[in-house]
């Protein structure tokens, strides 16, 4: 029992180390699940935007942006956006990618690249 003293601390040191390292992954799992559903957003705002009437591209560009900074701050980098409009019958279609780094914020360094892209549908204005 003598040679044992001592090592209740030690095991409870490296069981907190891990229990810690474990609770801020999660953490940053959170964080880079919620830019996705950020930049998933953004590209479905521009989307919609671009099909109101009398949005031009740039505009929409500028919607993408604006939701990304407002919503996910530092963590989205490097964000490039995409926007194509093209006609359909009578309705104007238009899609919008967005293509982001997500940066970490946790004790795994990791960027994690993301791609998405939003498609809205409208009725081409009548003169």
């Amino acid at each position: 029992m003598l040679n044992q003293r001592g090592s209740a601390t030690i095991e409870s040191v490296f069981a907190m180390v891990f229990v810690l390292i474990l609770a801020l992954g999660a953490v940053q799992v959170a964080f880079a699940l919620y830019a996705r559903n950020v930049v998933a957003s953004s590209a479905h705002e521009a989307a919609r935007a671009a099909v109101e009437r009398g949005r031009s591209e740039a505009e929409a560009r500028g919607v993408a942006l604006a939701v990304i900074r407002r919503a996910a701050g530092g963590v989205v980098r490097d964000a490039t956006i995409g926007v194509t409009r093209e006609t359909r019958g009578g309705e104007v279609v238009v899609g919008v990618g967005v293509d982001a780094r997500l940066e970490s914020l946790g004790p795994f360094p990791a960027s994690i690249p993301v791609r998405v892209r939003a498609v809205a549908s409208g009725e081409l204005e009548v003169p």
